[in-house]
This record gives structure tokens, sequence and C-alpha cells, in this order.
């Protein structure tokens, strides 16, 4: 078991997501960053989709009630017992021993991952957890999660090379591929958006990024279309002209 001791900002159960049910409304949720979830189970010898622990922009301290593997993928200072030690990398903590996970540097979410998992109650056949539709909930401090046959599997020591870590900036060039409604955006519209450089606002979540930039045109046929489906990534341009990148826990159609 572990224990929460401070969760100084959103601390959710996540997997790789809920598949099958988009017909249904229910979005496919699960890990923010998909590639560090990955590679935060690759570490300490779980499965790819094993639920683990996603936090945004600053980590939480964890205290160890039962010995287990841990790593912490982000780019992040990580502590245990006060000692410096590196994300990247599984570690053996036995009973008693604090982990302190720090702020990130760059970069917007981060991943501990235990070996085994953290044992909860699949919804849909995930653990990940939309918090729109309470499945599941917001982690807080104080709450005690159970590890699943954390000291039978995994083995600490286990580290990624430096040229298969993420490289986090604050600032990326973005390919994109015009969608369907492209005639709805006047060319200059168009121009515009590929052109300029865009701010994520406050006002994101892992929904989708609001962006704040040069406003994206509209043709005369203007920005209501049929509703459509929206995959991972979509760009939603609404009358205001400011464009909103749909993530994990997107709806799973929208049209304006």
């Amino acid at each position: 078991m572990i224990e929460l001791v401070n969760v100084p900002s959103l601390l959710t159960i996540q997997d790789l997501g809920r598949y099958g049910n988009q017909k249904f409304g229910v979005p496919v949720s699960g890990a923010m960053d998909e590639i560090s979830a990955r590679l935060a189970n690759y570490l300490v010898g779980n499965k790819d989709n094993f639920p683990l622990l996603e936090f945004v922009l600053r980590g939480p301290t964890i205290r160890f009630h039962s010995s287990a593997v841990f790593a912490v993928t982000g780019d992040v200072e990580v502590r245990l017992n006060g000692i410096p030690i590196n994300p990247w990398e599984s570690y053996w903590a036995k009973r008693g021993d604090v982990l302190e996970v720090g702020t990130l540097k760059s970069g917007m979410y981060g991943y501990i991952a235990f070996a085994g998992g953290i044992k909860c109650e699949p919804i849909l056949g995930s653990c990940s957890t939309y918090l729109r539709a309470n499945f599941g909930r917001a982690l807080k401090t104080g709450d005690i999660l159970k590890l699943d046959y954390a000291i039978l599997t995994g083995k600490e020591g286990k580290k990624l090379p430096e040229e298969f870590i993420p490289k986090y900036s604050n600032e990326s060039e973005i390919r994109v591929v015009l969608g369907p409604q492209e005639d709805h955006f006047t060319e200059e519209g168009i121009k515009t958006f590929l052109g300029s450089t865009y701010e994520v606002t406050a006002e994101s979540d892992r929904m989708g990024y609001r962006l704040e930039g040069p406003r994206i045109e509209h043709s005369e046929k203007g920005a209501d279309i049929i509703t459509d489906a929206i995959p991972l990534g979509a760009i939603q341009v609404p009358k205001s002209g400011k464009p909103i990148i749909m993530l994990a826990d997107r709806q799973t159609s929208g049209g304006y």
C-alpha cells in the first residue's frame, strides 16, 4: 500500500484508456502523455496498460506502507527519503520510505508507476479516471492506494537510455493535416493558422487545449458544421476563431 501524504495538484489514476465505447458517447480518456505513461510501466516491468498515477505540473509526496518497485517519468526532480534520485529509472522502496516528486521543469504531465500496478475497479474495461462522468475521482491527501503484487514483479535499476527520454519544450512546431471542413475557412484564414504562433491558455484541461493567437477567419460557410466524430488531436475552430485542440477527455462528437 501507499499513502498520499501531500497532493498539491490534480492527481488521478490512468491507464491507456476506455476503448470501444465512443458509440455510446463515452470518451476514451487515458493518459495525456501516452509515451511517458508507457515508459513508466516499462521501467517497473508492467504491461503498457497497467494503472498508474498521472500528476499535473507538480507531483505528490508518497509514503510506502509496503515494499515496491516504482519509477517516475517526466522532466522533474525526485527524492527518496530526501535523497535525489533520477526520473526515468526504477527504484526499490521499502516500508516507511517517502517519495517526493517536485514540479515539472517542462511539460505538463508526469507519471508514477508501481510494479504490479495500482488496484482499482475497472469501469467499462478501464481504470482511467474521467471526472466529468464520475469515473473515479481526483485523489487527495490522506488517500491510501493498494498495489497489485508490488513485491512479486519488477526490478530496480532499470534505466531508460538517454536517447529514448522524451525531450520536452515550451515551444514546439506542430504538424497538422487539414480536415474535411477546409472549405469553411478562407484561404487567408488557413495561412494565418499554419503560419502563426499560438499559446496554450490557462483555460485548458484534459478535455482540450484552448489556444490564444491570431484569429482564424471562416469563409461564408461559417463555423457551423454537421456533428462529426472527434479523434484525438482534432482541432476545432468555433465562431470566435480561436482553435481548441481536443485531447484525452474530449467529447466523442461535436459541431457548431
